[in-house]
């Protein structure tokens, strides 16, 4: 056996029999539970199932056989090893046991060497299931990636597509402007000029919003939990395959409160973004006008979120419906899916705590139903701010830790008023910090080469803890596990790239005029009038 102990149930009305099978087990390492009924045994299964159980056939209340065809017939029961423990040896007696689901038989009066040898069976099987299980999880953790890469492919094209076209529109007028302030001396141009920087702006705002949307499933942790709002989740999928969708059928959204769910986002977005396609490609060849998908989301009567994909495409025939959510079930060709997708996205709403259902009829279309738990988790409150550095007057000192030269001067300009210093190496930066010069905020690019921002927290809180709650991070986006565990265990304030000036501008006003408080409050500045 391996080092993992096998859970094992003993199940007999006699305690001594109890007793002594309890020390054989444990002789060989069983975590051992012993119940004198099977109304307990079955109540102590359900709880956290056995992968042993050696159970009396008589037994008061429901008798042995009765048990072990119980646990055969749930969820998982196939799994476990079961030996009943029978004073009879019939033939006639013996097919009784096995026909009852049973697994071997123990013959009473017990055996040591026999019952070593019927555990030793019994624990080979017992490694060989746990060793299949594991295999079967890899192999489907491994068909999941492959199945939201295609999903991903088939999106790409679409994806292009939509950051092409402000792209576009981006790069003309921001060349048009360049070239028109560089042929004019005067100022009649200026809003001409301005009209141009407007659209590119509002170009890359488009091109931002794509880009978040994206991001929601590209998350490497795909365990990370938390409060989700599943409308902005449905809203991000929408966005996503609203190539796909466009051109196939006309989106109705009927959108309702819900509640805040426990869940993983980039899971749930998956889970959304698979229906949405699904219902897209359910669309028989005719005029767009004709095809409806409808998204609907509401709060039932017991305070959980629903989200509901309808649509009227071609529907599901009766005889199929009860295979919708089984792997590699599907009704599109193979170039189109693995028919792996349902069947996914039912484990990660069970694993959510929450139900799909579907409904069909053929020729008329489909609705796929999830119902989600509202959340009962607290939002992870941020660390309080330690008091900054003393400056005078509200002007700040900051430092800027970025491998983008182009970001460190963009955010210059923007703080123009501040004493600003940028640094490209995380190296260099960490010497100034650890200086006896003053700062008041840190602005640090979480993941640069050689030395990244994590780096740079840890040597200058290790140094001068005391100015650790000083940092805010940025960052572009491509977190990895250990940067996701890093920010959730500091809890300092993280910027997502491209951030609004203003918020970077609002966090060094609020540090310098905290500054100028404290320095005021122990009498080193005249308060203003």
């Amino acid at each position: 056996m391996s080092g993992v102990a096998v859970r094992t149930l003993v199940v007999d009305d006699s305690s001594s029999v109890r007793k002594l099978l309890s020390e054989l087990l444990r002789e060989r390492d069983h975590e051992v539970t012993t119940v004198g009924t099977a109304e307990e045994a079955l109540e102590a299964h359900l709880r956290e199932p056995f992968q042993l159980m050696l159970v009396d056939w008589t037994l008061p209340g429901m008798s042995g056989l009765d048990l072990c065809r119980t646990v055969r017939s749930r969820p998982g029961g196939d799994h476990v090893v079961i030996l009943v423990i029978t004073g009879r040896n019939r033939a006639e007696d013996l097919h009784t046991v096995l026909d009852a689901g049973a697994s071997d038989y123990l013959a009473k009066p017990i055996d040591p060497e026999i019952l070593g040898t019927r555990l030793l069976i019994a624990e080979r099987a017992i490694a060989d299931s746990r060793r299949r299980a594991e295999e079967r999880q890899e192999m489907e953790s491994r068909l999941a990636f492959a199945d939201r890469m295609a999903s991903i492919g088939t999106l790409t094209a679409g994806v292009a597509h939509e950051l092409n076209n402000p792209l576009m529109y981006v790069l003309s007028n921001l060349r048009l402007t360049r070239e028109e302030i560089d042929a004019q001396a005067d100022a009649e141009f200026l809003e001409l000029a301005k009209q141009q920087l407007d659209e590119a702006i509002h170009g890359a705002i488009r091109m931002q919003s794509i880009v978040r949307d994206l991001k929601t499933f590209s998350r490497v942790d795909d365990e990370q939990r938390g409060n989700v709002d599943v409308q902005n989740v449905v809203e991000s999928s929408i966005n996503i395959c609203w190539n796909e969708i466009r051109h196939r059928a006309t989106l109705e959204r009927d959108f309702g409160e819900t509640p805040m769910v426990d869940g993983n986002e980039s899971r749930l977005g998956q889970v959304f973004l698979n229906l949405l396609i699904n219902a897209a490609q359910a669309m028989p060849e005719r005029a767009v006008s004709e095809n409806r998908i409808t998204v609907r989301t509401h709060t039932d009567g017991d305070g959980w979120a629903v989200v509901e994909v309808a649509d009227n495409g071609t529907g599901i025939e009766p005889d199929r419906m009860s295979h919708v959510f089984e792997p590699f079930f599907t009704t599109k060709s193979i170039a189109e899916g693995t028919g792996l997708g349902l069947s996914i996205c039912r484990d990660i709403v069970r694993d959510a705590g929450g139900t799909i259902e579907a409904r069909s009829e053929a020729g008329r279309g489909s609705a796929f139903v999830v119902r989600l738990p509202a959340s009962t988790r607290a939002d992870v409150p941020q660390r309080t701010q330690a008091p900054p550095a003393v400056t005078t007057g509200t002007s700040a000192t900051v430092i800027v830790i970025d491998d983008e030269p182009l970001v460190g001067r963009s955010i210059r300009r923007a703080l123009r008023g501040h004493e600003v210093e940028v640094f490209t190496s995380g190296k260099e930066a960490i010497a100034r910090l650890c200086s006896d010069e003053p700062f008041d905020v840190v602005f640090c690019d979480l993941m640069m080469p050689e030395v990244s921002g994590m780096d740079v927290f840890r040597q200058v809180s290790d140094r001068r803890p005391e100015l650790a709650s000083r940092f805010v991070f940025m960052t572009g986006g491509a977190f990895t596990r250990q940067a996701r565990s890093f920010l959730k265990k500091t809890q300092l304030t993280c910027l997502e790239k491209p951030f609004e000036l203003g918020q970077i501008r609002d966090l060094v006003k609020e540090r310098a005029e905290g500054a100028s408080s404290n320095l005021v409050a122990m009498g080193g500045l005249e308060p203003p009038t």
